[in-house]
């Protein structure tokens, strides 16, 4: 295991891989309004991959529009649907927003838009693969597993562009027609 840390305004990351990919990111909290830092891990040396994606999730938190696309993930461990529901949202660009019943459409079962939210909830590594880009079909924040919960999760929406309506987002802005079928 490797691990690296990143740094934000909000608080400290970190970013943890083995030889084959990201396996896990902790974010910060960005509900909080005093930065945090995370345990230092000092037996996980960095490596090329963990140092390259701490570097762009540094670059993400100062506000740059980044596209983790390059950046390889493990999601061993995961059921088959669960890999491809968070395979699928990796096609989720920077500012653009989709449903959960959009994710599950798009992924050939349109009536689990709950095992969708499963699935995101599962997600261990946020921000690379960007959970918080899926919504309620409403607009509604259903949730988020990382720290901060939808308070961080709004926060990322709006850094990303994202409009709101009070604490809604505007749905016009849903993106499923741009989205590649899995």
């Amino acid at each position: 295991m490797h691990c690296s840390h990143f740094f934000t305004r909000f608080g400290s990351g970190s970013v943890y891989a083995t030889e084959q990919g990201v396996v896990k990111v902790d974010i910060p909290d960005l509900s909080r309004h005093e930065t945090t830092r995370h345990k230092e891990a000092p037996d996980f040396e960095p490596s090329e991959i963990t140092v390259h994606a701490a570097h762009m999730l540094q670059r993400y938190f100062k506000g740059e529009r980044i596209d983790f696309g390059d950046i390889p993930v493990v999601l061993g461990g995961l059921t088959p649907f669960r890999q491809k529901v968070l395979s699928k949202i990796r096609n989720l660009t920077y500012g653009k927003i989709c449903s959960y019943g959009q994710v599950a459409e798009l992924c050939g079962s349109p009536s689990a838009a709950r095992a969708v939210g499963g699935a995101l909830a599962s997600n261990p590594i946020p921000v690379i693969i960007p959970c918080h880009r899926v919504v309620a079909s409403d607009g509604r924040l259903t949730g988020f597993s990382a720290p901060g919960g939808e308070i961080t999760k709004m926060s990322l929406l709006k850094m990303e562009g994202v409009e709101f309506k009070g604490l809604l987002v505007v749905t016009t802005q849903l993106v499923m027609h741009r989205l590649p079928n899995c």
